[in-house]
Order: C-alpha cells, then structure tokens, then sequence
C-alpha cells in the first residue's frame, strides 16, 4: 500500500485507476494493525485495485475529508466515487465480495 502524507495525496489516491482502497488508520489502534496486513493480503488478490494508506495523526484533515471519526476505516472508490465504507468492524467476507464485485465491472 503507498503511504500518504497529506490532502493533495489523498485527491489523487481518490483518482487512481479506475478503482481505488484507502486504509484510514491510528497509530494507537491495535485493531487497525490487526487488520491492515489481511487488507494488504487481500488486495494482492485484486490488481487493479490500487491500496492507499493514511495515518490520521499524520493527515489529521483526512477526519473531515472523509468524514472518517473512527479506525480503522476502508473506503473503497470507483471512478473517484466512493462505493463502500467500512468501518471498525471489517466483515472481510463482504470486504472480499465487494472487491471482487467491482473488480469484475471496472477492472
């Protein structure tokens, strides 16, 4: 996953290809780094997903830009629209459905 440091980043993770994840995380969240490795190991699955990671210490604008206010969070874009939202609790079953769903249309 390409870490982001700040906004104008972020924008453009948004625009990447034609589908996009971003992995919202904190420092201080140990279900964040639970989750963050099966996230990685998930999108090797799917290429044309391009994976983004961003720290809310780091970039605390990200809350707002977002509307993100907790961790982790999963924010899955097609096209630069936002199609899927998960948060603190990841049923990956779905995750995976969703991601090979819309792999399947845009990929």
């Amino acid at each position: 996953m390409k870490r982001l440091h700040n906004l104008e980043q972020l924008q453009q993770a948004k625009q990447s290809g034609p589908l996009s994840l971003i992995f919202v995380k904190t420092s201080s969240c140990s279900v964040c780094d639970a989750v963050l490795p099966q996230v990685e190991q998930l999108l090797q699955r799917y290429p044309a997903i391009s994976g983004h990671l961003v720290s809310l210490e780091e970039v605390p604008q990200v809350s707002g830009e977002l509307l993100v206010f907790t961790a982790p969070a999963i924010l899955l874009f097609a096209e630069g629209k936002e199609v899927l939202r998960e948060s603190r609790f990841i049923i990956f079953e779905q995750l995976e459905e969703q991601l090979q769903t819309w792999s399947e249309v845009l990929g």
